[in-house]
């Protein structure tokens, strides 16, 4: 499993075959809320992955027992590294 979803979390990667995709890279997995999610993993660890959704949504993304909260804003795509930080937004 790639993303699990609940109406306020986002987990990302929570059962990852590793030993069968080590590196990869997914665009468009729909999660709850209608938050379309893109992961890009290499070596089974998150690189970096992006978020965005049709509404203004609030989150809280976790992976491998670390977590942070997040807004997101119609029309605008939100990239994090694999510390969960923000480190770019751009318009759609």
């Amino acid at each position: 499993m790639l993303v699990q979803s609940t109406t306020k979390d986002l987990y990302l990667l929570p059962a990852l075959p590793a030993d069968k995709w080590p590196n990869g890279i997914v665009k468009g997995l729909r999660a709850r809320g209608g938050v379309t999610v893109s992961i890009k993993w290499m070596e089974g660890n998150l690189v970096e992955f992006g978020l965005w959704s049709e509404q203004i949504i609030s989150t809280r993304i976790v992976y491998r027992g670390i977590s942070a909260a997040a807004e997101l804003l119609p029309g605008k795509v939100f990239t994090f590294d694999k510390d969960l930080r923000c480190i770019r937004t751009e318009k759609l």
